[in-house]
């Protein structure tokens, strides 16, 4: 007489119930691993249902249940794996490692921001992103802010969606208008985010200019752009092109000589020695025509690229 062995019937029905599962996604495009990871606790039920079964039906007066090693010791893995694939979802790394696969690196162009100003607003203050800034002159009395943001998204609308955090927020207070571009932190690569922003930012030549920021910068200014007094301050590399004719002067201080560069014939000036905690820096110094117009750049680290066109 042939004894029933527990865990035969349970590895049955769930073969059974696992093949019925992939069948129906297959015809209602329903994902099979989000119905597996929310039925997979019926392991469980079919195996306590069998051994109270062979329990219940069994004719001895003391049954004793044996168990059908292979068949148990694939459930356990079946069972595991449901716990760790629970695991990993409640997480959040399994819709991650979703997201990735279906994710792609794209170009969306940033909405662009138009600022008329009136004759009341005499300077801008600009705070600077991390990315890079391009500078140029606007065609009216007006700021006009674009640019076009490489974003790690699963499709368009999610990648303009998150562009929409790359809008730049204006104040004005009296005669001085505010600038701020913002900063993106980097989420890790299994969530949407945007990797570069390249803006472009064009102003009016009649207004004073003060650029600054608190992370490294980068600043590619077009020399037409300068109208009148610019101060540009911190960490960055300022790159400035010079077209023919200009009406400008531009006096660099940097920690070295070596942070000036383009092909500008830069007129240096070394710093004296001072005591040893003093802050010490060289000075380059470049004019064309009257040097009506005026750039002063302070920086500590990074450079100042001045090319005559």
């Amino acid at each position: 007489m042939r004894r029933w062995r527990v865990g035969t019937l349970s590895l049955g029905v769930l073969m059974i119930v696992v093949g019925v599962v992939m069948l129906a996604a297959q015809f209602k495009q329903v994902a099979v691993l989000d119905m597996l990871l929310t039925w997979w606790p019926l392991i469980l039920v079919l195996i306590g249902g069998e051994i109270l079964w062979h329990v219940y039906t069994s004719k001895e007066q003391e049954p004793k249940v044996k168990y059908d090693v292979f068949s148990i010791f694939i459930i356990m893995i079946m069972l595991f794996s449901g716990i760790g694939m629970y695991a990993l979802t409640a997480t959040g790394v399994v819709e991650g490692i979703s997201w990735m696969v279906q994710s792609s690196v794209m170009p969306v162009e940033v909405p662009s921001q138009r600022i008329e100003l009136d004759e009341g607003v005499e300077r801008i203050v600009i705070s600077a992103p991390r990315e890079r800034l391009d500078i140029k002159k606007a065609g009216g009395r007006e700021v006009v802010i674009f640019g076009q943001a490489t974003v790690h998204a699963a499709d368009t609308e999610e990648a303009k969606a998150l562009v929409e955090r790359c809008r730049v927020v204006t104040h004005r207070e009296g005669d001085t208008l505010f600038v701020q571009f913002p900063s993106n932190s980097w989420p890790g690569e299994f969530k949407p985010s945007i990797r570069e922003v390249r803006h472009t930012l064009l102003l009016p030549s009649d207004v004073d200019v003060e650029v600054s920021g608190s992370n490294y910068f980068i600043l590619d200014i077009d020399g037409e752009a300068i109208g009148r007094d610019w101060v540009i301050k911190d960490s960055g590399n300022i790159r400035i092109t010079v077209a023919g004719g200009a009406d400008l002067a531009i006096d660099a201080h940097v920690r070295s000589s070596g942070q000036l560069g383009g092909n500008a014939s830069w007129e240096v000036e070394e710093p004296a020695s001072g005591p040893p905690d003093a802050r010490v820096m060289s000075k380059g110094h470049l004019k064309w025509g009257e040097g009506r117009s005026k750039v002063v750049v302070i920086i500590e680290n990074g450079e100042v690229v001045v090319n005559e066109l």
